[in-house]
């Protein structure tokens, strides 16, 4: 059977080594994809912290990105990735 998991890179900024990158466990297809949904619907806060003034951007049918622009302009970076385990 396959396996898949979702890694979650969060904190990215400029200048800054303060990210973080948690994969789950695997689990199959479609509670992978269905997690994976779910956590661009802003669900899932105990991988994706909430944050406010952000937008989500769809890269691939497996990747969506966040940014949230922080006070003073400065913009941090999160990437959401769907994999199959190999």
């Amino acid at each position: 059977m396959e396996q898949y998991v979702i890694v979650v890179e969060t904190g990215y900024k400029l200048a800054s080594a303060n990210h973080k990158i948690t994969p789950t466990q695997p689990m199959d297809r479609v509670e992978a994809q269905q997690m994976f949904t779910e956590m661009m619907d802003s669900r899932h806060p105990e991988l994706l912290p909430p944050k406010h003034n952000t937008t989500i951007l769809e890269v691939s049918p497996v990747e969506f990105l966040r940014l949230h622009r922080a006070m003073g302009g400065a913009v941090e970076l999160d990437r959401v990735t769907l994999a199959r385990v190999h």
